[in-house]
């Protein structure tokens, strides 16, 4: 098989886009997105971010986005979004995928990566055995605006 973690082109942020809308439309996120919105947000990612595009023979099948600014520049690597093609989840992706990730990033210099994940999402156990826990340190704060 071959897999690869691709820096995102202009022309793929089509495809990804989709891929946003279908993998975050799905429980546990059930989050209400257009292609439209989600190709805003995907232009955004290329400008301003890290966007990295997955693929297995040359085909598309997810994406990641890392903000190398959040928090400590230069020391935090963010995870902003990440998504697999559900056909292709469970299959050891995105275990590659993270390891590739933590590997560009350590040999920018940056000390350690941190992300927001639902609690329900069935990622939850590929961060588990990739050791990536709950923050000792930082929690996420919310209040309602409605």
């Amino acid at each position: 098989m071959d897999l690869r973690l691709d820096k995102t082109k202009k022309i793929e942020i089509e495809t990804i886009s989709k891929i946003y809308k279908e993998e975050f439309s799905k429980p546990p996120y059930n989050e209400n997105w257009t292609l439209k919105k989600a190709r805003n947000k995907m232009n955004f990612f290329y400008k301003f971010y890290d966007l990295y595009t997955i693929k297995i023979e040359r085909k598309i099948i997810g994406f990641i986005c890392i903000n190398q600014n959040f928090m400590c520049p230069g020391q935090v690597a963010f995870g902003e979004e990440f998504a697999i093609k559900q056909e292709f989840q469970n299959k050891g992706i995105g275990t590659y995928v993270l390891k590739e990730i933590f590997k560009i990033y350590e040999k920018r210099g940056y000390q350690r990566f941190m992300g927001i994940a639902d609690t329900k999402a069935r990622a939850m156990n590929l961060y588990k055995k990739l050791k990536i826990f709950p923050s000792k340190k930082d929690i996420l704060i919310e209040r309602s605006l409605k």
